[in-house]
């Protein structure tokens, strides 16, 4: 594992081709490893699949004790550029907590795979409902867009402006 990685989560022992769970970690994220993603979301099937994008692809999973989550499998990078840009998002993901941005529940780094695990969003993206598979039957009324919209603009304020350091959402 790449010396980014080990900064980031201290010395964990490889099991399995991911870091295994350490007991210095937060209460409110953990690591987890391969075989659990793995047995969560089905194998990475194609019926877990979210959504894909530039990074990788994202699965719906349901862990042992019946927790909903979106695996974030990014795509495989051999380079030191992107084992820190990993450890980084996950660092940073670690601190970020606002009612309006979906939480970081952990993460699976090993040898070739790299993984974020967060909280579901049952309802899906707001995406989904206005130009998606959602969007015949979700009617969404001005007092509704504009909670949504007053709800992103404080999610932006916090990441901008409250969290330190900044986060600029790209």
């Amino acid at each position: 594992m790449g010396s980014s990685l080990s900064s980031c989560c201290g010395s964990e022992k490889v099991e399995q081709g991911c870091v295994s769970a350490s007991t210095t970690m937060s209460s409110t994220w953990r690591i987890f490893s391969y075989k659990e993603l793995h047995a969560a979301t089905n194998g990475f099937s194609e019926e877990n699949k979210l959504g894909e994008g530039g990074f990788g692809s994202v699965y719906w999973g349901k862990t042992s004790d019946g927790l909903q989550i979106a695996v974030k499998k990014l795509k495989a990078t051999n380079n030191s550029k992107a084992e820190m840009e990993f450890a980084v998002e996950v660092e940073v993901l670690a601190r970020v907590r606002h009612k309006n941005l979906l939480g970081l529940r952990g993460y699976c780094a090993g040898a070739d795979q790299r993984m974020i695990v967060y909280d579901y969003m049952p309802n899906l993206s707001l995406l989904s409902h206005l130009h998606g598979q959602f969007a015949g039957e979700v009617r969404l009324d001005w007092k509704r867009r504009v909670a949504v919209a007053v709800g992103s603009a404080e999610g932006l304020v916090y990441l901008h402006h409250e969290v330190a350091p900044h986060i600029i959402h790209r």
